[in-house]
């Protein structure tokens, strides 16, 4: 260990012989970390050099580090649900509740494939995506690059509170960019704040923070990570469906919090009386077509925001023309000019000169009147289009797709990012909107792993997805929770359609409970058979006769199938049978035996 004495375990910068207190960052050279927390100089995977704690939430806890092959600093993130796990004292490795086993597994694995697939997009520069991955300690590690610069909110102090709409336009659009692409590889971040963007020394934005669903939504085993004023209404509720319009209204919060300098309202408390005002209300500086987009994207309902990132830039950065303005079937007001004025203004003025015929004024008379009925024609057959019903095929069909341009995120990660920098560029075709009725395109979501009873009970499912379930085991999942869906997720659908869902019935293969108490007391036979039925497990309860034992414990259990008591495996699927011993308080069975 000694090749490590020499870097401070809070910055990783090097220190000279004999300073006990490192001049970069103050820490102490004796400074550790809580006990519950990896401790400084711990060595991973024979190459990481763990330091201090950076930050920790109900999902993993995160420490600067060192790579010491690369001799780089790192970050370390390190799977640790404190709710549902502690570390053994004195040690490192991770000690899992008995019971939350089977979602301590769930949510690592949910870690490592959110993890595996934010390295997969590594190559994009605006976002902090793990190097490297790896398993000790009973959990999974995930290493990312150190990254120079400051939070957002550190930035905003630093420039008096609040920045331009003209700071902004330059600031976002590359980050926007790469959020569209996460969107479109199936990842939602649903923690976008001022805390996890970084600025970086180049002046860049770099987004960072991405977590499994489970710790940004209410009402989960873990502890949630909500972020007051950006989180959207829909992570307060574990009946409704996040998406992509989660993560704009998180955006749209920020950029509010930009603008104005004031914190955007709790969506929980705009509920009954919505306290939200338009940006440009608070500061007449922001334009008004931003103020009108930012507060779109705000709306409490999910349905009635704006859906994905990319409808919300073509919005935000393009001006609508005067026309798009219009509602559908409204009549417009052209200015005709006043030839007869203008005739009378020359005759009036030909008084005090002689007159004088030109065949060249003629020419532009009939010119200028030639001009003047084109443009009222064109007026007329606009108008007329205007008001001309929906109904039509060829309507419907320039809807869809219509709404098909309007609401399809970026599709490669190869896009550039200049794409919406230059954003003012976009044809005005780009920003129609359309309404979700028949026809209008939207995206199959991933399912798996989410609870049944909350998607089939959301409302945001109504008039897009019909679900056909279909219970089974599975060797993974809990009980009601979603294993398959038959149609792939990013499929491109249009409502109503019906999707077949596998739901959980519960593990194929089980533990054998214990049936004994913490406090070493035994389980009452109603206590036991409760916990079997939880699991699923087949079973037949057998009188045994005891001289010492009050009857309606249990004794003993057995699986004739696989021969193991408590701890062995049974298999429900299979259908094997759990033997369980009650007691029968029998004073003379000892005599008599």
């Amino acid at each position: 260990m000694s090749e490590y004495k020499m870097l401070c375990m809070g910055c990783m910068e090097p220190l000279m012989e004999g300073q006990d207190v490192c001049p970069n960052c103050g820490l102490s050279v004796t400074a550790g970390n809580l006990p519950s927390y990896l401790q400084p100089k711990t060595v991973l995977d024979s190459r990481y050099i763990v330091g201090k704690l950076i930050k920790s939430n109900g999902e993993s806890a995160s420490y600067i580090g060192y790579d010491n092959t690369e001799s780089v600093k790192v970050t370390i993130k390190e799977y640790m649900p404190d709710v549902i796990c502690q570390r053994a004292k004195g040690g490192t490795e991770l000690i899992v509740d008995q019971n939350y086993v089977v979602q301590y597994k769930n949510y690592m694995s949910e870690f490592a494939e959110l993890n595996k697939s934010l390295a997969r997009l590594r190559t994009m520069s605006h976002i902090v995506a793990p190097t490297d991955m790896f398993t000790a300690n009973n959990t999974v590690y995930a290493v990312f690059p150190h990254v120079d610069g400051i939070t957002l909110r550190q930035y905003l102090q630093d420039n008096a509170g609040e920045l331009s709409w003209d700071q902004v336009r330059k600031l976002f659009p590359p980050l926007l960019t790469t959020l569209a692409c996460i969107h479109n590889a199936g990842i939602l971040h649903r923690g976008i704040c001022l805390d996890n963007i970084i600025v970086t020394d180049k002046g860049e934005l770099m987004l960072t923070g991405f977590a499994i669903p489970e710790i940004r939504t209410v009402n989960t085993d873990l502890a949630p990570e909500l972020y007051d004023g950006f989180s959207a209404p829909e992570q307060y509720s574990a009946s409704e469906w996040e998406g992509t319009w989660t993560d704009v209204y998180a955006v749209a919060a920020v950029m509010y919090r930009l603008l104005t300098g004031c914190m955007p309202p709790e969506p929980m408390s705009r509920i009954g009386n919505d306290s939200l005002m338009e940006p440009n209300k608070i500061n007449p500086h922001v334009p008004a077509n931003v103020s009108k987009v930012i507060t779109q994207a705000m709306r409490l309902s999910c349905e009635q925001r704006i859906q994905t990132i990319t409808d919300f830039v073509t919005k935000l950065f393009d001006q609508p023309s005067y026309m798009t303005q219009l509602p559908r079937g409204s009549t417009q007001t052209i200015p005709i000019q006043d030839t007869n004025k203008d005739k009378r203004t020359s005759q009036s003025s030909s008084k005090k000169k002689k007159k004088k015929k030109s065949n060249g004024g003629n020419v532009a008379m009939i010119i200028g009147a030639v001009l003047l009925v084109v443009i009222v024609v064109a007026a007329f057959l606009a108008l007329i289009l205007m008001l001309l019903p929906e109904s039509s095929s060829d309507t419907e069909t320039t809807t869809a797709s219509t709404s098909a341009t309007t609401a399809a995120p970026v599709t490669t990660a190869a896009t550039s990012e200049t794409e919406i920098t230059d954003a003012t560029t976009v044809s005005s075709e780009e920003t129609t909107t359309t309404t979700a009725t028949s026809g209008t395109l939207f995206v199959m979501p991933n399912l798996v792993g989410k609870k049944y009873t909350s998607v089939a009970e959301s409302d945001t499912w109504k008039g897009r997805l019909e679900f056909e379930v279909i219970y089974d085991y599975s060797d993974e999942y809990e009980r009601g929770y979603i294993y398959e869906q038959d149609i792939p997720e990013g499929t491109d659908l249009y409502p109503v359609t019906t999707v077949k869902l596998y739901v959980s019935q519960g593990l194929a293969v089980v533990e054998i409970p214990d049936y004994m108490n913490d406090d070493g007391t035994r389980m009452t036979k109603d206590e036991y058979v409760a916990l079997l039925d939880e699991l699923n497990i087949k079973y037949e309860c057998r009188d045994v006769e005891t001289p010492d034992t009050l009857s309606g414990y249990v004794m003993d259990v057995y699986c004739a199938q696989t021969g193991d008591g408590v701890g062995g495996e049974i298999n429900v699927k299979e259908g094997n049978t759990l033997y369980v011993d009650i007691s029968v308080f029998s004073p003379l069975a000892d005599a008599v035996g």
